[in-house]
């Protein structure tokens, strides 16, 4: 696959796109953040993060290809220290700071970290200094994200340091360390390449044709590989500003405040944005027939006026990523011309594959951005026919160098072919139509296996389940049962937390009162979710979970930075 790349390394798309941005005092981030909020033009940008770089190499004795650890919550602060460490011709390894202490100190171990950046809302102050302390015996410098005095050098001088590491920099070299679970869910330090990032943007770029007159909206924290190519590398590669938060329910009134162009967020927030207009419209409609004909009739026309009622006119559409999405609430959005796009992709492949957005092909995660190719092998790495199932491979030059210092792990999900192509192995099942669109099937570590040898995909399951109105969240996960001779046999388990304000809204019961009657509120739930089960025309009679099998959950699931739940957690042995 030969692709011409506009920029050849992160250095050359920072100085690259900083020329064209006119004015440079242009908003580039703002974070609203339930505990902070600030701003940062791209000339702010600029100037501190080259500053930083220069300290990183004068004060910092940081070499080139040296690793810089940055751990911290999204902040302007944190896109300094990532840029000047790129600057700097470092390799930035970006670790979750939801992970404890001890997580953050493998990681630090095992990517051969010098420096780490911490910011000052890592945890809590006894887990900052445990930090500090283990890193002070262990030869790593830290410092606090990102404070440093100023190095006296002239403009010309440190022109000069900078374009000479430029010049030193391969397109191929480690260019960002992600710190995920990866393709086989055990901790890995994914290294990217520039190529591989610039690829992928630049492939993501043209298929989303957004321009510098957009304004992104996002909630994926920085060092998910998300929430750092789309939410700060796209954004900054065409000159937009890109707004974070994690202000959940002020985000409808973020998109209208700030004019939000596209909105980024996850299967979660769009599945109870679609509850909610649903629950709206069924209300109009008791005391209103124009409403039940219009949105039968004229569904666009019922979507133009929640437009018109949000104040959401200069959006265009929202991309949902991280998780699969439930294929009605796609509907709910696509009956009344709400374009709301469906992604896939894997941090190893930079993490864009694309994303669906022909409302006739709802359920598939469309066809790959141009930088991306894909098939669908069988167990033989063979390539199968449209419409047969299989595992879903990657290939092309968005794909990962490898998992650092892991050459095992490496060649066990990367391949390459008589013609240099590298394909990834995701794991993940799927198959391609006829026109190219791929269908995701589930991840093959998740699937059920029944005793007659059927496999259920549990994120099927939980997309069915989803629609229940009693349902907030739903984790499907195997459970287990003893058959009349004693043998232990895998069955359809399924964990739900409550929607607490819709029972409270169609009930006489408040929340107080259900927890105090555990059996009361799991038949209430069982009841919406067997209702759901019946209407359902996806769900196959084994497919369908029992109220044996049935656990309602009180508090919140364990869930990454990213929102998705932690199944593994919830995965009985």
């Amino acid at each position: 696959m030969q692709t011409e790349l506009e920029y050849r390394t992160l250095i050359d798309l920072f100085n690259g796109s900083l020329s064209k941005i006119k004015p440079l005092d242009k908003e580039c981030l703002e974070v609203i953040r339930t505990e902070r909020s600030e701003k940062l033009t791209f000339e702010q940008l600029q100037t501190r993060a080259r500053d930083f770089a220069l300290w990183l190499i004068k004060a910092g004795n940081i070499r080139i290809n040296d690793k810089i650890a940055v751990l911290g919550k999204n902040r302007a602060d944190w896109d300094v220290a990532f840029w000047g460490t790129i600057l700097a011709g470092a390799v930035p390894v970006l670790i979750d700071p939801e992970r404890p202490v001890e997580g953050v100190q493998n990681h630090l171990a095992s990517t051969d970290t010098r420096l780490l950046v911490m910011a000052d809302d890592y945890q809590d102050a006894a887990s900052r200094q445990e930090l500090k302390e283990w890193t002070s015996g262990r030869n790593i410098a830290l410092v606090e994200m990102t404070v440093y005095e100023k190095t006296n050098a002239d403009d010309a001088e440190a022109s000069e340091l900078l374009s000479e590491i430029c010049r030193k920099i391969k397109a191929d070299d480690t260019a960002v360390i992600l710190c995920t679970s990866g393709t086989t869910g055990d901790p890995r330090e994914v290294e990217l390449t520039g190529a591989n990032l610039i690829a992928n943007i630049q492939g993501s770029v043209e298929k989303l044709k957004i321009t510098h007159e957009d304004t992104l909206g996002h909630i994926s924290p920085p060092h998910h590989s998300m929430g750092l190519t789309v939410g700060k590398l796209l954004p900054f590669w065409i000159g937009a500003t890109n707004i974070y938060t994690n202000k959940y329910r002020r985000i409808s009134e973020l998109i209208r405040d700030k004019n939000i162009t596209i909105f980024i967020g996850i299967p979660a927030f769009f599945t109870v944005l679609a509850k909610k207009i649903e629950e709206n419209l069924a209300e109009q409609k008791k005391g209103n027939l124009l409403v039940k004909l219009f949105d039968r009739y004229l569904p666009k026309l019922v979507g133009k006026g929640i437009v018109k009622k949000q104040g959401w006119n200069q959006l265009r559409f929202f991309l949902s990523g991280a998780a699969p999405m439930p294929r009605w609430v796609l509907e709910v959005f696509w009956k009344r011309g709400l374009k709301l796009y469906e992604g896939y992709g894997t941090t190893e492949n930079s993490p864009v594959y694309g994303f669906n957005d022909n409302s006739r092909k709802l359920g598939s995660v469309g066809k790959p951005i141009p930088t991306m190719l894909v098939k669908v092998v069988n167990e033989e790495g063979q390539s199968l026919q449209p419409g047969e199932k299989g595992e879903i491979v990657l290939g092309g030059p968005c794909i990962m160098k490898g998992y650092y210092k892991n050459p095992k792990a490496t060649q066990a999900v990367i391949k390459t072919d008589e013609n240099g192509i590298r394909w990834l192995h995701t794991g993940d099942l799927g198959y391609l139509d006829e026109g190219g669109n791929l269908f995701i099937a589930g991840r093959r570590k998740y699937l059920i296996v029944l005793p007659g040898g059927k496999n259920v995909n549990p994120e099927l399951v939980e997309s069915a389940l989803s629609q229940a109105r009693y349902v907030r969240e739903v984790l499907v996960v195997p459970n287990f049962r003893k058959d009349s001779v004693g043998v232990v046999r895998e069955t359809v388990g399924a964990i739900v937390r409550p929607d607490w304000d819709v029972i409270e809204a169609h009930t006489s019961l408040s929340y107080s009162d259900l927890v105090k009657q555990p059996q009361v509120l799991k038949a209430l739930v069982w009841q919406s979710v067997n209702e759901c089960q019946k209407k359902s025309r996806r769900l196959s009679s084994y497919e369908k979970v029992s109220s044996h099998h049935l656990e309602i959950r009180i508090d919140e699931f364990q869930k990454t930075s990213t929102g998705k739940i932690k199944r593994e957690v919830y995965m009985k042995v």
